[in-house]
């Protein structure tokens, strides 16, 4: 009996010694989630045609939400103007045009472009310094919405803290490339994270489009010719325009069907969209 029940005794504490490793690891776990979630958020607001956003934030992972209000379509851009460059400075490239402003900037991602009432959001890490959010978005009339005042400031500062970031997992993982877009095979339906990665050696961006019923590339096409009438899809948001090397995390909800991803940033020799260069890709979610 003594010998069962050393055994016994040795079997408990082998059965708590195993669950109080499993309490670790799980609190583990639970704080790799809490340092996760403890990544800020910073809410901007869209409308026509201005942001509502904080005029200072500090650097590091930071998701952005971009919650559109206004009547029209909108994205949130951000741009680090270069060192030494003024906001002054910026405004007057863009009187010249995409291609004479963009040098003057690096491109840090944003929530791509969404209807009225919808809201979006993306993770990027951002360095310090001074940042612009712009709509690149046109109106009806063909101006875009930069134009019309939707160009705000803000300044990203240093970070104090020195607790420990964990950036989650993606579930897909986009490269970017001169011109094209490599995707997975298959991609399902539902709630998922995109990993967005710009392998260049131009910027660009993703904008989603989910296809109407029986919709195809070439309704799209002649939509934006004419852009009269009901768009033949819906915007679902994308990752706005990422520099070279750059990455961020996209955050989607995709029911079945048909969809479009594509890059409308201007190519510098050219002055066309890298979309009219080949950068327009047509998948499936099952």
């Amino acid at each position: 009996m003594l010998k069962v029940e050393f055994l016994s005794n040795k079997r408990t504490i082998l059965l708590f010694t195993a669950m109080a490793a499993l309490t670790l690891v799980i609190g583990a776990c639970q704080s790799s989630g809490e340092q996760a979630s403890s990544i800020p958020e910073v809410v901007i607001t869209a409308s026509d045609y201005t942001y509502d956003n904080p005029a200072e934030i500090q650097a590091g992972p930071t998701y952005l939400k971009m919650e559109n209000a206004g009547e029209e379509y909108h994205h949130v851009q951000l741009l680090r103007l270069n060192d030494g460059v003024t906001l002054e400075q910026f405004q007057a490239a863009l009187q010249q045009g995409e291609e004479a402003a963009l040098p003057l900037v690096t491109m840090h991602g944003g929530v791509g472009v969404l209807p009225k009432g919808e809201s979006g959001r993306v993770l990027v890490t951002l360095e310090e310094g001074q940042y612009v959010l712009t709509c690149f978005v046109p109106s009806q009339d063909g101006v875009p919405h930069l134009a019309k005042g939707m160009l705000t400031p803000m300044k990203v500062v240093a970070n104090e803290s020195t607790e420990a970031v964990q950036i989650p997992e993606a579930d897909v993982t986009v490269a970017l490339k001169d011109f094209n877009f490599v995707l997975p095979e298959t991609i399902s339906s539902g709630k998922q994270t995109w990993e967005i990665s710009n392998e260049g050696p131009q910027p660009h961006e993703i904008i989603i489009m989910k296809l109407g019923d029986n919709m195809t590339m070439a309704d799209i096409q002649a939509y934006f010719e004419s852009m009269e009438g009901p768009p033949p899809f819906e915007f679902v948001g994308g990752m706005q325009g990422l520099s070279v090397g750059e990455s961020g995390t996209l955050e989607l909800d995709l029911g079945p069907g048909n969809y479009i991803v594509a890059c409308a940033i201007p190519d510098p020799a050219t002055g066309m969209a890298h979309s009219d260069l080949g950068m327009v890709m047509q998948f499936d979610v099952q």
